[in-house]
This record gives C-alpha cells, sequence and structure tokens, in this order.
C-alpha cells in the first residue's frame, strides 16, 4: 500500500447505458481515479473511476515513481531557502490589515481565498507554498481563516498539496 486506508465513495448511476462499473471484491489492488476531499481531518476520496489492476508491474512501477518523487522533493526542499525571493515583491504583505470584504465574493472566492490563491499562485518553488509562509505573509490573518481558504482552495480543485499535508501549490502552476 501506498497510503493509508481511507474511505471511498463511488457515485453510480444505475441509469446509464455504458455499465461500465466493474464491483471488485476487497482486497483487490485497483487503479482510482478520482478528488481526495479532506473533512474534519478525515480523509475521503470521491471515485470516479476504479480499475482492477491487470498487471502488478503497474504497482511496482507506481511505488517507484513514489520514491523517485520523494527524493527529488526533499533534494530540493534541502537546497530552497525557506522563504523565496519572489515572495517580496509580491505586495500581499502590505495588504495584511485589509479588513472587511471577507465574506464579499469576486469570481466566487472571498477576499482571503482570493489573497490565498493569489500567494499560492506566485510560489514557483517545487514543494509549494507552506502555510507557514502564508501566515508570514498575511500577517493580518489568522491561521485558522488561511486554513480555512486553503480547505475550500483545494477541494474547490485550485490547489493541491505536495510533500505534506502543509505544502500547497496551485493547479494552474506550469
Amino acid at each position: 500500500m501506498t497510503a493509508a486506508p481511507m474511505d471511498v465513495r463511488q457515485w453510480v448511476d444505475t441509469d446509464e447505458a455504458g455499465g461500465e462499473n466493474v464491483v471488485v471484491p476487497p482486497g483487490t489492488y485497483v487503479k482510482v481515479a478520482g478528488h481526495l476531499r479532506s473533512f474534519q481531518n478525515k480523509k475521503s476520496l470521491v471515485a470516479f473511476k476504479i480499475m482492477p489492476l491487470e498487471n502488478m508491474n503497474e504497482f511496482t512501477t507506481h511505488i517507484l515513481e513514489i520514491v523517485n518523487a520523494h527524493m527529488i522533493l526533499r533534494k530540493n526542499l534541502m537546497s530552497a531557502s525557506r522563504v523565496p525571493q519572489s515572495f517580496s515583491s509580491t505586495g500581499i504583505s502590505d495588504m495584511g490589515g485589509y479588513g472587511g470584504g471577507g465574506s464579499l465574493p469576486v469570481n466566487g472566492l472571498t477576499a482571503y481565498q482570493s489573497q490565498v490563491l493569489n500567494l499560492i499562485k506566485s510560489c514557483h518553488v517545487p514543494e509549494g507554498m507552506s502555510l507557514q509562509d502564508l501566515k508570514l505573509q498575511l500577517h493580518g490573518l489568522s491561521m485558522s481563516t488561511i486554513k480555512q481558504a486553503v480547505e475550500f482552495l483545494s477541494s474547490e480543485g485550485h490547489i493541491y498539496s505536495t510533500v505534506d499535508d502543509d505544502h500547497y501549490k496551485s493547479t494552474d502552476a506550469e
């Protein structure tokens, strides 16, 4: 296994004529395409498609890719500075005291969510931006508000976690 067991939900449309839904018995290795969610610190997966592995070489390849990605990220993490230079020119830190408007949506995002998303988009290091770096840049926001914004942006597909649950990168990043 590559992660701790988690709940997986697959919503099946019984009216759909395609009938591509395959029931797999417990203990079967599968490939899952879906959306990772986190609610009250419990992770779950909403599956779009579940397919049994046809060849165990796929599993071996997956494990090797994980080890390779971990080694590359660890190497880059050790060589990167704690706070990248590009953050100093964002101008966001001067807006930390911006009050009000926290609940007025703009393009579907509140002002706080937009600030968090813009900072994460400006991060060009491979491991992404940490919650602590967000707090340093958005000194007018509480960690609770930042975490709520990150949770929302993650669940909506704007950002994703990278090396751990405290580092995030924009899905729009090159």
